[in-house]
């Protein structure tokens, strides 16, 4: 496993969304009413950045064609087809660690 600090709990607001890079992958934070979770920076739908898109503390939207996520759960809902993946996290002393042993890419459709 490679583990990697990513920030402190406190860089990111709860309802917010930050964009972060660990040598070559990318991907989201967000801080969701019930929690951190980590993402691809793209909809699994087609490669829309999902950090253009909008969240309410629990809901997480596409703005390109409106698939929608429950945070943190990663579950769809609404006209999405797949569950979000995701990156396994961990909060240690109020710092967040992210678990990079791979990155995640999507297939996406054209």
């Amino acid at each position: 496993m490679t583990w990697n600090k990513v920030c402190r709990t406190e860089d990111i607001a709860i309802g917010a969304m930050k964009a972060f890079c660990i040598g070559e992958v990318n991907f989201i934070i967000i801080n969701g009413a019930a929690g951190f979770v980590a993402i691809p920076p793209s909809c699994p739908h087609m490669d829309n950045a999902l950090i253009d898109g909008f969240f309410d503390g629990e809901t997480l939207t596409c703005d390109k064609h409106l698939w929608q996520w429950s945070i943190p759960s990663c579950e769809p809902l609404g006209d999405s087809e797949c569950r979000l993946s995701n990156y396994e996290t961990e909060i240690r002393n109020n710092d967040i660690w992210i678990n990079l042993n791979k990155n995640i890419l999507y297939n996406h459709e054209e």
